[in-house]
């Protein structure tokens, strides 16, 4: 556990808007950092810095997908609640509406 390194929402607001929080290997961060780091427009990326550069690069998943193409981006581009239910290894995304969760596809 030496080598983990923990990030808080201190830590990401005291980054600049904009930036990028690569999260390497054993490194962690609290969900109270990741909601800080999106609400201040800050990129979470997951890996060594050399993947960093191009992995998630327009979306901000941590994956290697085109911008536009992953659900995450897609979730990202408008303001909604949405429910993530993981079971067997495979997770499924609901939207919430007035009338209730809408599979998001």
């Amino acid at each position: 556990m030496a080598n983990r390194q923990l990030y808080t929402e201190a830590d990401v607001r005291a980054m600049a808007r904009g930036s990028r929080l690569v999260l390497g290997s054993g490194a962690l961060a609290t969900p109270a950092a990741l909601d800080a780091a999106h609400e201040l427009g800050i990129a979470v990326v997951r890996g060594d810095a050399t993947s960093a550069s191009t992995a998630g690069a327009g979306c901000g998943c941590g994956g290697s997908c085109s911008p536009g193409s992953c659900t995450w981006s897609r979730m990202l581009q408008s303001d909604a609640t949405y429910v993530v239910v993981v079971s067997g290894g495979r997770a499924s995304i609901a939207r919430m509406t007035p009338s209730g969760p809408v599979p998001f596809a």
